[in-house]
């Protein structure tokens, strides 16, 4: 993995490479998803393999990146073969971050440079396509808290793992699934701060009284799952989706009409097959503590804390 971080302009993006063709799924929920070849992941598309993904700021714009990326890969020759031809798949998908500090978003270059700094070791917060994430939008832009790019992993006694990469940049607040804990979400102007229940606001306060219109911008959370174990193209399209219930468990409200929601799966095959279901599990866990982890490693950014900044009152 390999970041882009643009602080100027609080923007950036993030690839996941694989020098090795890796299978490939998709899950997208939400209405408001910006994407780039991503019908080549659905099980009837007839590429049964990818070599990477894409996660970028920018919105539309941001999709600039993967040329940049592909770019990077015809150099190094990565790719799929097809008819006598290298050729890169590296599907990308969006967030929308262009309200925090300005408008300049990610291009070719940024794609490009991201691919450079590819390794084993990355950053975690307000990196990448991390950047420019916010989140807990529901009361208004100034109350909004800091959010970014996370990282966990679920290791299965069989030396099989699951990894998840998920940016946060939500409509809706974010609650630690074991304690109920809302860690992040709308700044509590009342006394003794702390945060508002997004999920509580969006049913008990509906956002046509409220008039704010910020909660239709869009906004995002995606990500990617990696596994080392060995499954076809509708297995991993499952597996994502096993990733969209992590986000569902720790982002409330998720899969809004504002939101875009995506999570791309990678299998390396590396490892023999797994009982799905013991799959799907580890990747809903490594999800939800990949957003948490995301939430934890932000630093504030264009006048918005992060959760650790504002309950500590830096």
């Amino acid at each position: 993995m390999g970041h882009y971080t643009d602080i100027e302009h609080a923007t950036g993006c993030t690839v996941v490479l694989s020098e090795h063709a890796a299978t490939g799924g998709i899950d997208v929920r939400g209405a408001s998803p910006g994407s780039r070849e991503t019908e080549l992941l659905q099980p009837l598309a007839s590429a049964e393999q990818v070599n990477g993904y894409m996660l970028t700021g920018g919105s539309v714009w941001g999709l600039a990146t993967a040329d940049g990326a592909t770019r990077f890969m015809t150099e190094h020759d990565i790719g799929v073969q097809f008819a006598g031809k290298t050729v890169p798949l590296i599907p990308a998908t969006v967030i929308f971050d262009l309200m925090l500090k300005s408008d300049v978003t990610p291009d070719a270059d940024a794609g490009y440079k991201a691919c450079e700094a590819a390794g084993i070791e990355f950053g975690q917060g307000s990196v990448g396509a991390g950047t420019g994430a916010a989140l807990g939008t529901l009361k208004g832009p100034r109350r909004r808290i800091k959010g970014g790019i996370g990282t966990a992993s679920v290791r299965l006694d069989d030396d099989v793992v699951v990894g998840a990469l998920i940016v946060v940049n939500a409509v809706g607040g974010i609650v630690d699934p074991d304690t109920g804990e809302i860690i992040a979400g709308p700044r509590d102007k009342r006394v003794g701060g702390g945060f508002v229940d997004s999920n509580d606001l969006l049913i008990n306060d509906p956002p046509e009284n409220r008039q704010s219109g910020f909660d239709r911008n869009p906004h995002t959370v995606i990500g990617v799952v990696a596994t080392n174990a060995a499954m076809d193209k509708k297995a991993a399209s499952r597996l994502a989706g096993a990733g969209q219930d992590g986000i569902a468990l720790a982002v409330r409200p998720s899969h809004t009409e504002s939101d875009g929601d995506t999570i791309f799966t990678l299998a390396t095959g590396d490892h023999g097959p797994v009982h799905p279901d013991r799959l799907r599990a580890a990747a809903t866990l490594a999800v939800t503590q990949a957003i948490l982890s995301a939430v934890e490693h932000a630093t504030g950014l264009g006048g918005i804390p992060s959760a650790s900044e504002y309950l500590g009152g830096e």
